[in-house]
């Protein structure tokens, strides 16, 4: 059973989109994906079978501005992340029922009550589009708090960064693991930083950038935005070769 699991990065998860147009080219058939924050969203595209998307949907987020006070209300924040991040799911993935899906996939995401990780299948969720923005929640920038049920939600990389127990757990046999750093290193938690990631019972492959990424976490920039996607590109073929 293959599996794969994106690091959570904010938009240097352009290079986990490049990343899913090579292995999307190269009919890599994966049983399972999971993510949290920006990560979650690649997840649900490969589940969805959209991986080859992922680069247009980036795309669409370069150069867009993260301040809106024409939509200051809906927001109820001057700041647009909510609207950019949901109204890019849905021009790009289209519906956000997978339950019929050959891959699933798992979104983490953090229960405000407790803080503790809730994860969330697209094998049971009529709808992913609350548990992906919930996973992807951070408070201020994401001015429209989530809910799904009853529990409200907080951005899945405070508990997870990185979920690839959960895809050992559920029987994965080797595991792809999406980092954006060069090193291979990932801040696990918010309190568990530069964690080289390593798994017990599966066989663990690691996909990263050749030299360290220019974009940074909140970075719009187009030329940023498409060098880190042409990357991810580069890596996903030199990963099938």
């Amino acid at each position: 059973m293959i599996a794969i699991a994106f690091e959570g990065c904010a938009c240097r998860a352009a290079f986990h989109a490049g990343v899913c147009a090579a292995l999307a080219e190269g009919n890599i058939a994966l049983d399972l994906a999971s993510g949290a924050s920006s990560g979650s969203l690649c997840a649900a595209a490969v589940a969805a079978g959209r991986g080859a998307q992922l680069p247009a949907m980036w795309r669409a987020l370069a150069g867009r501005k993260v301040v809106s006070l024409r939509r200051l209300l809906w927001n109820r924040s001057p700041f647009d992340m909510s609207y950019l991040v949901r109204s890019a799911l849905l021009e790009h993935l289209g519906t956000l029922d997978l339950r019929s899906c050959p891959t699933e996939a798992l979104i983490v995401a953090t229960r405000l009550s407790d803080l503790s990780r809730i994860v969330y299948s697209s094998r049971h969720e009529p709808d992913l589009i609350e548990p992906l923005m919930g996973s992807c929640f951070f408070p201020l920038l994401y001015g429209r708090p989530v809910r799904v049920r009853t529990d409200w939600l907080l951005d899945g990389g405070a508990v997870d960064n990185l979920p690839i127990e959960i895809l050992a757990e559920r029987g994965a046999t080797d595991i792809i693991a999406v980092i954006s750093k060069a090193d291979g290193r990932v801040n696990k938690t918010l309190l568990h930083k530069r964690w080289l990631p390593s798994v017990r019972g599966a066989r663990l492959h690691v996909i990263k950038p050749s030299r360290p990424l220019p974009i940074g976490s909140w970075d719009f920039n187009v030329d940023r935005m498409n060098h880190a996607i042409d990357e991810g590109y580069q890596q996903g073929r030199l990963f099938l070769r």
